[in-house]
């Protein structure tokens, strides 16, 4: 019987390390700067219409602006000394797809391949279901509900640039950091959009709200002999932060052609950012 103890202590060991694991991640205030720089990110992606969808089966592409931020709102990292690197594409690219039944059931999906482009690497996947019906002779609405997933992994603690600066105690002789924001988020919109006679110019606004959950894993090393005097440092610290947010859209489509439209979109997240997007889609079968 006593032979059999270490196998049960190590059984035991696993079972219990697995918790505890799980347990290490910090969980941040929604209110704490590190915690609204996450959010940032997230809204950066959050899965909107861009143009609202049309019957027919669809394919194209939109564009976000990602607005920089300041000095202030990016020195969050070490206590709030470190200035982190989160100015690096200043668009965000999303594949789209979808379709919609003349019913007004409409499904779309979104996807950010995992090429690095800005010095980031982005793989998020997104989708979304609306039902558009009528209100009044010229108003409908839309409702929408949408899912977002994935992560960006890049040098946000410790950049190249940071690490060959002397000036810079924490990153300098140290490698890139290897970070990586997980965003996972669900978002519910209602849209009001408004017909005309000629079904080519359609003008909507939306409203909703989005309760986005952000992981952050920081990996940065740093060696004594790399960086002379200073301490070596060994950082793997994770994060994790919850935010539910408000937002509002007004937004437009154009009908070029049947088989083509346009949309554009500005958008508003109270607390995060201030941004427009624009989407183009090529559309089959389904003409209104």
């Amino acid at each position: 019987m006593s032979s059999r103890n270490p196998v049960l202590a190590a059984l035991a060991a696993a079972i219990l390390a697995a918790p505890a694991a799980a347990q290490s991640r910090r969980t941040l205030d929604p209110s704490d700067p590190q915690a609204q720089l996450l959010g940032y990110f997230a809204t950066a992606m959050s899965f909107t219409p861009v143009g609202l969808p049309h019957p027919g089966f669809s394919i194209g592409g939109a564009l976000g602006l990602i607005p920089d931020l300041s000095a202030e709102e990016r020195r969050v990292g070490f206590g709030g000394t470190k200035g982190e690197a989160a100015n690096r594409c200043p668009v965000y690219p999303r594949l789209t797809a979808g379709w919609m039944a003349r019913g007004g059931l409409a499904v779309e999906a979104g996807y950010t391949p995992g090429a690095e482009v800005c010095g980031v690497k982005a793989n998020v996947v997104s989708a979304a279901v609306s039902y558009r019906f009528a209100l009044a002779p010229t108003w409908d609405g839309v409702a929408r509900v949408s899912l977002l997933s994935g992560s960006v992994e890049g040098d946000f603690t410790c950049s190249a640039a940071d690490t060959a600066d002397a000036a810079d105690l924490t990153c300098y002789g140290g490698a890139p950091s290897a970070d990586r924001i997980a965003p996972s988020a669900y978002g519910f919109d209602i849209a009001f959009a408004r017909r005309n006679a000629a079904g080519r110019f359609e003008p909507y606004l939306l409203f909703g709200f989005a309760r986005a959950r952000v992981d952050f894993d920081v990996n940065y090393t740093r060696t004594t002999p790399n960086a002379g005097n200073l301490p070596a440092l060994d950082d793997h610290e994770r994060m994790q932060a919850t935010l539910t947010r408000v937002h509002a859209g007004l937004g437009a489509g154009w009908r070029l052609a049947r088989w083509m439209s346009l949309g554009a979109e500005v958008y508003y997240e109270p607390g995060a950012m201030l941004t427009a997007r624009g989407s183009a889609r090529f559309t089959f079968g389904g003409a209104r």
